[in-house]
Protein backbone atom coordinates (compact mmCIF):
# COMPACT_ATOMS: atom_id res chain seq x y z
CA UNK A 1 0.00 0.00 0.00
CA UNK A 2 0.92 3.32 -0.70
CA UNK A 3 0.49 6.72 1.49
CA UNK A 4 -0.26 10.53 0.22
CA UNK A 5 -0.64 13.05 2.22
CA UNK A 6 -2.49 16.34 1.00
CA UNK A 7 -2.77 19.84 2.31
CA UNK A 8 -4.92 22.70 1.08
CA UNK A 9 -3.57 25.65 0.50
CA UNK A 10 -4.86 27.10 3.48
CA UNK A 11 -3.90 25.01 5.92
CA UNK A 12 -0.41 25.00 4.34
CA UNK A 13 0.33 28.51 5.03
CA UNK A 14 -1.42 27.94 8.52
CA UNK A 15 1.33 25.33 8.99
CA UNK A 16 4.51 27.16 7.74
CA UNK A 17 3.60 30.44 9.62
CA UNK A 18 3.60 28.50 13.30
CA UNK A 19 6.18 25.83 12.74
CA UNK A 20 8.59 28.62 11.52
CA UNK A 21 8.22 31.75 13.59
CA UNK A 22 11.33 33.41 12.90
CA UNK A 23 13.16 32.32 16.24
CA UNK A 24 15.15 29.14 15.14
CA UNK A 25 13.79 26.82 17.25
CA UNK A 26 11.50 23.50 16.29
CA UNK A 27 8.03 23.78 16.46
CA UNK A 28 5.24 21.50 16.29
CA UNK A 29 1.27 20.92 15.32
CA UNK A 30 -1.10 18.16 15.26
CA UNK A 31 -3.76 17.92 12.20
CA UNK A 32 -6.61 15.58 11.89
CA UNK A 33 -7.18 14.46 8.51
CA UNK A 34 -9.79 12.69 6.63
CA UNK A 35 -8.92 9.59 4.28
CA UNK A 36 -9.78 8.01 1.34
CA UNK A 37 -8.89 4.09 0.68
CA UNK A 38 -8.15 2.52 -2.56
CA UNK A 39 -6.53 -0.83 -3.66
CA UNK A 40 -3.44 1.44 -4.77
CA UNK A 41 -2.97 3.84 -2.01
CA UNK A 42 -4.29 5.41 1.25
CA UNK A 43 -5.00 9.05 1.11
CA UNK A 44 -4.80 11.24 4.32
CA UNK A 45 -6.45 14.65 3.33
CA UNK A 46 -5.46 17.63 6.07
CA UNK A 47 -9.31 18.38 7.65
CA UNK A 48 -8.88 20.62 10.40
CA UNK A 49 -5.05 22.18 12.35
CA UNK A 50 -4.39 22.21 15.49
CA UNK A 51 -0.86 24.17 16.58
CA UNK A 52 0.68 23.26 19.65
CA UNK A 53 1.33 26.80 21.50
CA UNK A 54 4.70 27.17 21.92
CA UNK A 55 4.53 28.25 25.85
CA UNK A 56 2.52 24.67 25.90
CA UNK A 57 6.68 23.10 24.86
CA UNK A 58 8.62 21.81 27.87
CA UNK A 59 11.81 22.29 25.35
CA UNK A 60 11.90 24.00 22.23
CA UNK A 61 15.37 24.33 20.92
CA UNK A 62 16.96 24.25 17.65
CA UNK A 63 17.13 20.37 17.39
CA UNK A 64 14.56 19.16 20.11
CA UNK A 65 10.92 19.98 21.32
CA UNK A 66 8.97 18.14 24.00
CA UNK A 67 5.19 18.89 24.33
CA UNK A 68 2.15 17.88 26.60
CA UNK A 69 0.24 15.78 24.55
CA UNK A 70 -2.60 16.31 26.91
CA UNK A 71 -3.68 19.23 24.69
CA UNK A 72 -4.68 17.18 21.91
CA UNK A 73 -6.69 14.42 24.01
CA UNK A 74 -10.12 16.51 22.83
CA UNK A 75 -8.86 16.12 19.38
CA UNK A 76 -8.27 12.46 19.52
CA UNK A 77 -11.97 11.98 20.79
CA UNK A 78 -13.62 13.50 17.85
CA UNK A 79 -10.81 11.67 15.24
CA UNK A 80 -12.41 8.47 16.75
CA UNK A 81 -15.69 9.29 16.37
CA UNK A 82 -15.42 10.35 13.25
CA UNK A 83 -12.82 8.39 11.72
CA UNK A 84 -10.28 10.89 11.27
CA UNK A 85 -6.48 10.29 10.91
CA UNK A 86 -4.18 11.95 13.41
CA UNK A 87 -1.05 13.69 11.61
CA UNK A 88 1.65 14.95 13.84
CA UNK A 89 4.02 17.30 12.15
CA UNK A 90 7.21 19.49 13.44
CA UNK A 91 9.61 21.65 12.17
CA UNK A 92 13.69 20.93 11.64
CA UNK A 93 15.05 24.86 11.27
CA UNK A 94 18.62 22.88 11.25
CA UNK A 95 17.29 21.61 7.68
CA UNK A 96 18.22 18.00 8.70
CA UNK A 97 16.59 16.03 5.66
CA UNK A 98 15.53 12.62 7.91
CA UNK A 99 13.91 11.77 11.13
CA UNK A 100 16.54 11.58 14.11
CA UNK A 101 16.64 9.74 16.76
CA UNK A 102 14.69 11.96 19.03
CA UNK A 103 12.14 12.27 16.67
CA UNK A 104 11.58 8.28 16.19
CA UNK A 105 11.33 8.10 20.15
CA UNK A 106 9.12 10.87 20.82
CA UNK A 107 7.11 9.46 17.74
CA UNK A 108 6.67 5.87 19.13
CA UNK A 109 5.70 7.48 22.50
CA UNK A 110 2.79 9.44 20.48
CA UNK A 111 1.45 6.80 18.26
CA UNK A 112 1.15 4.14 21.17
CA UNK A 113 -1.10 6.52 23.21
CA UNK A 114 -2.64 7.46 19.82
CA UNK A 115 -3.59 4.00 19.15
CA UNK A 116 -4.92 3.47 22.85
CA UNK A 117 -7.34 6.28 22.08
CA UNK A 118 -8.40 4.98 18.45
CA UNK A 119 -10.69 2.18 17.89
CA UNK A 120 -9.15 1.37 14.96
CA UNK A 121 -6.45 0.21 12.64
CA UNK A 122 -5.97 2.50 10.14
CA UNK A 123 -2.83 4.19 9.83
CA UNK A 124 -1.96 8.31 11.47
CA UNK A 125 1.18 10.15 10.02
CA UNK A 126 4.43 12.09 11.39
CA UNK A 127 5.92 14.71 8.87
CA UNK A 128 8.55 17.45 9.34
CA UNK A 129 8.26 20.51 7.26
CA UNK A 130 11.91 22.15 6.19
CA UNK A 131 12.73 25.57 6.04
CA UNK A 132 12.08 26.05 2.27
CA UNK A 133 8.36 24.43 3.09
CA UNK A 134 9.11 21.48 1.65
CA UNK A 135 7.86 18.21 3.84
CA UNK A 136 8.09 15.11 4.03
CA UNK A 137 6.79 12.12 6.06
CA UNK A 138 5.59 8.47 7.47
CA UNK A 139 2.86 6.33 8.65
CA UNK A 140 2.52 4.07 11.87
CA UNK A 141 0.74 1.07 11.85
CA UNK A 142 -0.59 -0.38 15.08
CA UNK A 143 2.42 -2.63 16.18
CA UNK A 144 4.67 0.38 15.49
CA UNK A 145 6.03 -0.43 12.16
CA UNK A 146 5.99 3.05 9.83
CA UNK A 147 6.59 3.23 5.93
CA UNK A 148 7.43 6.41 4.14
CA UNK A 149 4.72 8.68 2.38
CA UNK A 150 5.10 8.38 -0.91
CA UNK A 151 3.78 11.36 -2.27
CA UNK A 152 2.73 14.50 -0.12
CA UNK A 153 0.49 17.37 -2.42
CA UNK A 154 -0.11 21.07 -1.49
CA UNK A 155 -3.01 22.41 -3.37
CA UNK A 156 -2.88 26.18 -2.87
CA UNK A 157 -2.62 28.98 -5.71
CA UNK A 158 0.76 27.11 -6.24
CA UNK A 159 0.39 23.43 -6.79
CA UNK A 160 3.15 21.10 -4.77
CA UNK A 161 4.08 17.89 -5.55
CA UNK A 162 6.97 16.07 -2.96
CA UNK A 163 7.85 12.40 -4.23
CA UNK A 164 9.69 10.14 -2.44
CA UNK A 165 11.83 8.78 -5.07
CA UNK A 166 12.10 10.47 -8.73
CA UNK A 167 12.50 9.23 -11.70
CA UNK A 168 15.58 9.59 -13.54
CA UNK A 169 16.60 11.41 -16.79
CA UNK A 170 13.67 12.47 -18.77
CA UNK A 171 12.65 10.61 -22.30
CA UNK A 172 13.86 11.92 -25.76
CA UNK A 173 10.09 13.09 -26.52
CA UNK A 174 10.41 15.06 -23.22
CA UNK A 175 13.50 17.09 -23.69
CA UNK A 176 11.70 19.95 -25.32
CA UNK A 177 8.88 20.73 -22.89
CA UNK A 178 12.13 20.16 -20.16
CA UNK A 179 13.81 23.03 -21.63
CA UNK A 180 10.71 25.75 -20.79
CA UNK A 181 9.70 24.13 -17.61
CA UNK A 182 12.49 22.32 -16.07
CA UNK A 183 13.65 18.62 -15.32
CA UNK A 184 11.99 18.72 -12.12
CA UNK A 185 8.25 19.66 -13.96
CA UNK A 186 8.73 16.78 -16.28
CA UNK A 187 9.51 14.25 -13.65
CA UNK A 188 6.41 15.16 -12.04
CA UNK A 189 3.94 15.56 -14.78
CA UNK A 190 4.98 11.96 -15.39
CA UNK A 191 4.52 10.90 -11.77
CA UNK A 192 0.71 12.76 -11.78
CA UNK A 193 -2.61 10.98 -12.41
CA UNK A 194 -4.94 13.46 -13.73
CA UNK A 195 -8.89 12.86 -14.54
CA UNK A 196 -10.38 14.53 -17.56
CA UNK A 197 -14.25 14.57 -17.01
CA UNK A 198 -15.77 15.33 -20.11
CA UNK A 199 -13.74 14.03 -23.07
CA UNK A 200 -15.78 16.34 -26.72
CA UNK A 201 -14.95 19.40 -27.88
CA UNK A 202 -12.72 20.96 -25.11
CA UNK A 203 -11.97 17.75 -23.33
CA UNK A 204 -9.86 16.18 -26.26
CA UNK A 205 -7.58 18.49 -27.11
CA UNK A 206 -6.42 19.09 -23.48
CA UNK A 207 -5.77 15.42 -23.29
CA UNK A 208 -4.21 15.73 -26.31
CA UNK A 209 -1.70 17.82 -24.52
CA UNK A 210 -1.45 16.07 -21.59
CA UNK A 211 -0.28 13.11 -23.20
CA UNK A 212 2.63 15.31 -24.74
CA UNK A 213 3.81 16.72 -22.40
CA UNK A 214 4.08 13.52 -20.63
CA UNK A 215 1.27 13.24 -17.88
CA UNK A 216 1.78 9.48 -16.33
CA UNK A 217 -1.76 8.50 -15.47
CA UNK A 218 -5.16 9.96 -17.55
CA UNK A 219 -8.94 9.16 -16.03
CA UNK A 220 -11.10 9.79 -19.10
CA UNK A 221 -14.58 9.96 -18.07
CA UNK A 222 -17.42 10.94 -21.02
CA UNK A 223 -21.02 8.48 -21.30
CA UNK A 224 -21.40 9.31 -24.88
CA UNK A 225 -20.82 7.67 -28.25
CA UNK A 226 -19.28 9.84 -31.33
CA UNK A 227 -21.99 11.11 -33.51
CA UNK A 228 -21.40 12.68 -37.02
CA UNK A 229 -22.31 16.13 -35.30
CA UNK A 230 -19.56 15.59 -33.05
CA UNK A 231 -16.73 15.34 -35.64
CA UNK A 232 -15.97 19.11 -36.06
CA UNK A 233 -14.31 19.17 -32.83
CA UNK A 234 -12.96 15.65 -31.12
CA UNK A 235 -9.80 15.24 -32.02
CA UNK A 236 -9.22 11.75 -33.34
CA UNK A 237 -12.47 10.94 -34.26
CA UNK A 238 -13.30 9.74 -37.64
CA UNK A 239 -16.79 8.96 -39.64
CA UNK A 240 -16.13 5.45 -39.02
CA UNK A 241 -16.42 5.68 -35.00
CA UNK A 242 -19.69 7.98 -35.62
CA UNK A 243 -21.39 5.00 -37.69
CA UNK A 244 -19.81 2.77 -35.51
CA UNK A 245 -21.37 4.26 -32.51
CA UNK A 246 -17.76 4.04 -30.86
CA UNK A 247 -17.60 5.46 -27.21
CA UNK A 248 -15.44 8.82 -26.99
CA UNK A 249 -12.97 7.51 -24.32
CA UNK A 250 -12.70 4.47 -26.43
CA UNK A 251 -11.51 6.79 -29.46
CA UNK A 252 -9.21 8.91 -27.48
CA UNK A 253 -7.80 5.56 -25.31
CA UNK A 254 -6.77 3.70 -28.80
CA UNK A 255 -5.21 7.05 -29.69
CA UNK A 256 -3.23 7.83 -27.20
CA UNK A 257 -1.67 3.92 -26.66
CA UNK A 258 -1.39 4.47 -30.62
CA UNK A 259 1.21 7.91 -30.16
CA UNK A 260 3.32 5.17 -28.06
CA UNK A 261 4.35 7.41 -24.90
CA UNK A 262 3.43 4.77 -22.13
CA UNK A 263 0.58 7.04 -20.53
CA UNK A 264 -1.24 4.89 -18.71
CA UNK A 265 -5.50 5.19 -19.50
CA UNK A 266 -8.63 4.82 -17.04
CA UNK A 267 -11.70 5.58 -18.86
CA UNK A 268 -15.31 5.15 -17.94
CA UNK A 269 -17.88 5.57 -20.29
CA UNK A 270 -20.75 6.33 -17.70
CA UNK A 271 -22.57 9.39 -16.11
CA UNK A 272 -20.64 10.55 -12.86
CA UNK A 273 -24.08 10.05 -11.16
CA UNK A 274 -24.66 6.48 -12.14
CA UNK A 275 -21.29 4.90 -11.09
CA UNK A 276 -19.32 5.38 -7.67
CA UNK A 277 -16.47 3.60 -8.83
CA UNK A 278 -16.23 6.67 -11.08
CA UNK A 279 -16.30 9.21 -7.92
CA UNK A 280 -13.95 7.31 -5.79
CA UNK A 281 -11.40 6.91 -8.56
CA UNK A 282 -11.34 10.83 -9.15
CA UNK A 283 -10.93 11.30 -5.55
CA UNK A 284 -7.64 9.34 -5.91
CA UNK A 285 -6.45 11.60 -8.21
CA UNK A 286 -3.78 14.50 -8.05
CA UNK A 287 -5.76 16.91 -10.54
CA UNK A 288 -9.04 17.36 -12.15
CA UNK A 289 -10.07 19.00 -15.19
CA UNK A 290 -14.04 19.50 -15.70
CA UNK A 291 -15.08 19.90 -19.65
CA UNK A 292 -18.82 19.68 -18.75
CA UNK A 293 -21.67 21.98 -19.48
CA UNK A 294 -24.30 20.07 -17.35
CA UNK A 295 -24.72 22.31 -14.39
CA UNK A 296 -25.12 19.38 -11.71
CA UNK A 297 -22.05 17.68 -13.08
CA UNK A 298 -19.66 20.88 -12.14
CA UNK A 299 -21.91 20.89 -9.35
CA UNK A 300 -20.68 17.32 -8.44
CA UNK A 301 -17.17 17.70 -9.07
CA UNK A 302 -16.72 21.39 -7.09
CA UNK A 303 -18.01 19.05 -4.27
CA UNK A 304 -15.56 16.11 -4.96
CA UNK A 305 -12.31 18.58 -5.19
CA UNK A 306 -13.54 19.54 -1.99
CA UNK A 307 -14.06 16.85 0.39
CA UNK A 308 -10.87 15.41 -1.35
CA UNK A 309 -8.46 18.25 -1.69
CA UNK A 310 -7.93 18.16 -5.34
CA UNK A 311 -7.35 21.16 -7.39
CA UNK A 312 -10.09 21.52 -10.06
CA UNK A 313 -9.92 23.51 -12.68
CA UNK A 314 -13.37 23.92 -15.23
CA UNK A 315 -13.45 25.06 -18.76
CA UNK A 316 -16.54 27.00 -20.02
CA UNK A 317 -16.95 27.85 -23.80
CA UNK A 318 -20.20 30.42 -24.66
CA UNK A 319 -20.51 30.49 -28.17
CA UNK A 320 -23.65 32.00 -29.53
CA UNK A 321 -25.04 32.56 -33.32
CA UNK A 322 -27.52 34.95 -34.48
CA UNK A 323 -29.37 32.11 -35.93
CA UNK A 324 -28.62 33.68 -39.50
CA UNK A 325 -25.39 32.63 -40.23
CA UNK A 326 -23.40 34.91 -38.04
CA UNK A 327 -22.29 35.42 -34.72
CA UNK A 328 -23.47 37.25 -31.62
CA UNK A 329 -20.69 36.21 -28.70
CA UNK A 330 -17.99 34.17 -28.36
CA UNK A 331 -16.43 33.93 -24.97
CA UNK A 332 -14.77 31.14 -22.58
CA UNK A 333 -13.72 31.07 -19.18
CA UNK A 334 -10.87 29.02 -17.03
CA UNK A 335 -12.00 28.87 -13.69
CA UNK A 336 -9.61 27.05 -10.95
CA UNK A 337 -10.88 25.71 -7.78
CA UNK A 338 -8.89 25.03 -4.70
CA UNK A 339 -10.40 23.79 -1.85
CA UNK A 340 -11.40 26.05 0.68
CA UNK A 341 -11.91 28.55 -1.38
CA UNK A 342 -15.38 30.04 -3.66
CA UNK A 343 -17.28 27.79 -5.60
CA UNK A 344 -18.47 28.05 -9.00
CA UNK A 345 -21.89 28.54 -7.81
CA UNK A 346 -20.48 31.63 -5.34
CA UNK A 347 -18.62 32.89 -8.98
CA UNK A 348 -22.29 32.63 -10.32
CA UNK A 349 -21.20 30.09 -12.86
CA UNK A 350 -25.25 28.49 -11.74
CA UNK A 351 -27.43 29.52 -9.68
CA UNK A 352 -29.38 27.06 -7.10
CA UNK A 353 -32.55 26.97 -9.20
CA UNK A 354 -30.58 25.86 -12.25
CA UNK A 355 -28.96 23.25 -10.35
CA UNK A 356 -31.96 21.77 -9.00
CA UNK A 357 -33.41 22.46 -12.71
CA UNK A 358 -30.51 20.07 -14.04
CA UNK A 359 -30.63 17.59 -11.59
CA UNK A 360 -34.43 17.08 -12.39
CA UNK A 361 -33.50 17.00 -15.83
CA UNK A 362 -31.21 14.44 -15.32
CA UNK A 363 -33.62 12.16 -12.62
CA UNK A 364 -36.76 12.32 -14.26
CA UNK A 365 -37.07 13.71 -17.63
CA UNK A 366 -40.82 13.90 -18.07
CA UNK A 367 -41.30 15.63 -14.66
CA UNK A 368 -38.95 18.46 -15.89
CA UNK A 369 -40.46 18.65 -19.19
CA UNK A 370 -43.77 18.80 -17.34
CA UNK A 371 -42.78 21.50 -14.91
CA UNK A 372 -40.91 23.34 -17.21
CA UNK A 373 -44.08 23.36 -19.38
CA UNK A 374 -45.71 25.05 -16.22
CA UNK A 375 -42.91 27.58 -15.68
CA UNK A 376 -42.03 26.27 -12.27
CA UNK A 377 -38.22 25.32 -13.56
CA UNK A 378 -35.89 26.95 -15.47
CA UNK A 379 -35.23 26.03 -19.27
CA UNK A 380 -31.63 23.19 -19.86
CA UNK A 381 -29.74 23.91 -22.09
CA UNK A 382 -28.73 20.89 -24.46
CA UNK A 383 -26.87 22.25 -27.17
CA UNK A 384 -25.39 24.55 -28.25
CA UNK A 385 -22.97 25.63 -31.42
CA UNK A 386 -19.03 24.47 -31.15
CA UNK A 387 -16.20 25.19 -33.58
CA UNK A 388 -12.46 23.36 -32.94
CA UNK A 389 -10.43 26.49 -32.76
CA UNK A 390 -12.39 28.04 -30.21
CA UNK A 391 -12.62 24.90 -27.83
CA UNK A 392 -8.57 24.50 -28.40
CA UNK A 393 -8.21 27.86 -27.27
CA UNK A 394 -9.61 27.16 -24.03
CA UNK A 395 -7.98 23.99 -24.03
CA UNK A 396 -4.79 25.72 -24.06
CA UNK A 397 -5.34 27.98 -21.89
CA UNK A 398 -6.54 25.84 -19.12
CA UNK A 399 -3.37 23.44 -19.67
CA UNK A 400 -1.24 26.57 -19.22
CA UNK A 401 -3.02 27.71 -16.25
CA UNK A 402 -2.37 24.01 -15.11
CA UNK A 403 1.69 24.19 -15.41
CA UNK A 404 2.02 28.16 -13.91
CA UNK A 405 0.87 26.68 -11.05
CA UNK A 406 3.34 23.79 -11.19
CA UNK A 407 5.78 25.72 -12.38
CA UNK A 408 5.02 29.40 -11.67
CA UNK A 409 6.79 31.40 -14.36
CA UNK A 410 4.50 34.59 -14.15
CA UNK A 411 5.28 38.10 -13.08
CA UNK A 412 2.13 38.37 -10.85
CA UNK A 413 1.49 36.15 -8.28
CA UNK A 414 -1.42 33.00 -9.05
CA UNK A 415 -3.50 34.24 -6.84
CA UNK A 416 -4.55 36.98 -9.05
CA UNK A 417 -5.66 34.18 -11.57
CA UNK A 418 -8.60 32.45 -10.15
CA UNK A 419 -10.73 33.42 -13.25
CA UNK A 420 -9.57 34.14 -16.56
CA UNK A 421 -12.01 35.30 -18.78
CA UNK A 422 -11.60 36.19 -22.70
CA UNK A 423 -14.12 37.32 -25.45
CA UNK A 424 -13.33 36.63 -28.52
CA UNK A 425 -15.49 39.17 -29.96
CA UNK A 426 -14.91 41.74 -27.78
CA UNK A 427 -11.39 41.48 -27.95
CA UNK A 428 -10.79 41.18 -23.82
CA UNK A 429 -8.72 38.89 -21.73
CA UNK A 430 -9.32 39.46 -17.95
CA UNK A 431 -8.55 38.06 -15.10
CA UNK A 432 -10.14 37.82 -11.48
CA UNK A 433 -9.25 36.53 -7.78
CA UNK A 434 -10.69 33.96 -5.98
CA UNK A 435 -13.26 35.92 -3.98
CA UNK A 436 -14.96 35.11 -0.54
CA UNK A 437 -14.91 31.18 0.79
CA UNK A 438 -18.44 29.32 -0.21
CA UNK A 439 -19.59 29.30 3.39
CA UNK A 440 -20.72 25.50 2.42
CA UNK A 441 -18.22 23.75 1.27
CA UNK A 442 -15.25 25.37 3.84
CA UNK A 443 -17.11 22.74 6.32
CA UNK A 444 -15.91 19.87 3.94
CA UNK A 445 -12.54 20.82 3.04
CA UNK A 446 -10.60 17.57 3.35
CA UNK A 447 -13.05 15.69 5.36
CA UNK A 448 -12.48 12.49 3.38
CA UNK A 449 -15.09 9.92 2.76
CA UNK A 450 -18.13 10.10 4.74
CA UNK A 451 -21.59 8.44 4.59
CA UNK A 452 -23.23 8.97 2.19
CA UNK A 453 -20.47 10.04 0.15
CA UNK A 454 -20.20 13.90 -0.21
CA UNK A 455 -23.26 14.11 2.26
CA UNK A 456 -25.39 13.30 -1.12
CA UNK A 457 -27.94 10.47 -0.09
CA UNK A 458 -28.51 10.07 -4.16
CA UNK A 459 -24.56 8.61 -4.04
CA UNK A 460 -25.43 5.90 -1.48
Amino acid sequence: MKYNLTISGQHYQTLKQHLYPGDGNEAVAVAICGRHKSNEQTRLLIYEIIPIPYEHCFIREPDVIKWSTKIIIPYLEKASIKGLALLKIHSHPTGLTTFSETDNESDRELFESVYGWMDDNEPHASAIMLPDGKIFGRVFHPDMTYQSINKINVVGDDLHFWFRSHNKGTHEFEKRTAQAFGVGTTQKLNKLKIAVVGCSGTGSPLIEQLVRLGVGHLVLIDPDIVEEKNLNRIINSTMLDAKESNYKVDILHKAIDSIGLGTKITTFNQNLYDNKDILDTIANCDVLFGCLDSVDGRHLLNLLATFYLIPYFDLGVQLTSDGKGGINQIMWSVHYMQPGGSSLRTRGVYTDEELRAASMYRENKDEYEEQKKMGYIVDVAVDSPAVISINMQVASMAVNEFLARVHPFRYDSNSDFAITRVSFTDSYLQHEDDGKPDSYLIKFVGRGNVVPMLNMPELS
